[in-house]
């Protein structure tokens, strides 16, 4: 009789674990839920600010010829623009870029189109030099070197992009 009773103890204590168990892993998974916003009573859009990236920083040689592309296409408005640009980057293909480090410790990075060894030249003569400067945080400007052709260039960009008059 004392063995029955026992065993109906354990029986019970048994049971009240397991339900302790199931109720401890079921607030546990609630609350990882509310920690992924997925019962969150809150609105996302009112809790999150929006973080922006920082710019992007240029510390090789690639990436400034690559921000030298990017400027260039961020300047093409239209198709003609483009086709323009395409024509550009498929003839001009020699492009290289160094740091240049001034007396006050700081760098600009200065990236060359030089096609001069070309010697049958039949493009536009202004394509065939020019050059950018880059400065570390990715902002591009023409480069008054080289009869400042980088700035016909993208004249022509600019030209190109202007909506044609009905």
């Amino acid at each position: 009789m004392a063995g029955d009773i026992l065993v109906a103890m354990n029986k019970r204590c048994v049971g009240l674990v397991f339900v302790v168990t199931v109720l401890a892993v079921l607030a546990g998974a609630v609350a990882a839920c509310e920690n992924f916003d997925q019962w969150s009573s809150t609105k996302p859009s009112e809790e999150r600010t929006e973080v922006q990236a920082p710019p992007t920083a240029i510390k090789t040689d690639d990436r400034a010829i690559l921000a030298v592309y990017e400027n260039l296409l961020s300047q093409a408005k239209n198709s003609e623009a483009k086709v323009y640009l395409a024509d550009f980057y498929a003839t001009c293909d020699k492009w290289s870029a160094k740091s240049e480090l001034f007396k006050d410790g700081t760098s600009v990075w200065h990236v060359i189109l030089d096609m001069t060894d070309i010697e049958a030249w039949y493009e536009r003569p202004y394509w065939q030099q020019a050059s950018w400067f880059v400065l570390d945080d990715g902002k591009v400007i023409p480069s008054n070197r080289f009869q400042a052709n980088a700035l016909r260039i993208e004249a022509d960009l600019q030209e190109l992009s202007v909506p044609s008059q009905p």
